[in-house]
């Protein structure tokens, strides 16, 4: 039987619509998502063995209405573990395997493994600028997606800690933006950009990834700048 979409639904359902739109006129790219850079991003990608050595990867930014049907997205906190990236908040991916066809098959496959994001609930709109990760030498395809409505979540106990949720205009948000210390496991003591989200700090990758993100929402005019 068919339903008619709620006006709840027709709005976001617009919003994809227009940040669609927008993603084909042209991504922010690289100049975005320098501008949550930790200050010692080159010099670790000098130390690196290079783009051409890193391992491919893919994390899905998947986007509902939330709370008063804002634009919202899901992210997980990793559990705490031996590696560059235990404890730290991303998006749901992981590296690309062999029997994925492609990195949209990546993305959609971690998405459901660490999060239980049926990947026929949802809809691929398209990818944002590649980036590249020295810590963990893998280069990170961001695929977006979308569902009509906020999905339920399961998250993989061993990998994951925990999911939350935020609508995109929090980032918008100047007295969200915030820079802390950080201490690498090998280095000096550093202070690096991020996102404040209540007991929450975004930053390194993810940040990245959402700079360029929050860029091209503005951009296509479903958050305000």
């Amino acid at each position: 039987m068919y339903h008619e979409p709620s006006m709840k639904q027709t709005g976001f359902l617009h919003q994809i619509g227009q940040l669609e739109k927008a993603m084909h006129a042209g991504l922010p790219g690289q100049d975005a998502q320098l501008l949550m850079a930790p200050a010692h991003r080159d010099e670790l990608i000098r130390n690196s063995q290079g783009i051409s050595h890193a391992r491919r990867s893919a994390v899905l930014i998947l986007l509902f209405p939330g709370e008063q049907g804002l634009l919202s997205t899901a992210f997980i906190k990793r559990v705490e573990y031996d590696g560059v990236h235990s404890g730290q908040v991303a998006f749901p991916g992981g590296k690309h395997e062999e029997e994925d066809p492609d990195l949209v098959a990546t993305a959609l496959r971690e998405a459901r493994e660490e999060a239980g994001i049926l990947p026929e609930t949802v809809t691929v709109c398209g990818e944002l600028s590649s980036l590249f990760v020295p810590p963990s030498n893998f280069i990170i395809s961001p695929v977006i997606a979308y569902c009509p409505i906020k999905p339920v979540f399961t998250p993989d106990p061993a990998e994951v800690a925990e999911i939350f949720t935020l609508p995109l205009s929090h980032f918008t948000d100047p007295s969200n933006l915030v820079e802390r210390d950080f201490h690498p496991r090998s280095g000096n003591r550093i202070r690096v950009p991020g996102y404040q989200a209540g007991e929450y700090f975004i930053w390194g990758a993810t940040a990245m990834i959402l700079s360029e993100l929050i860029a091209l929402a503005v951009k296509a005019g479903v958050v305000k700048g």
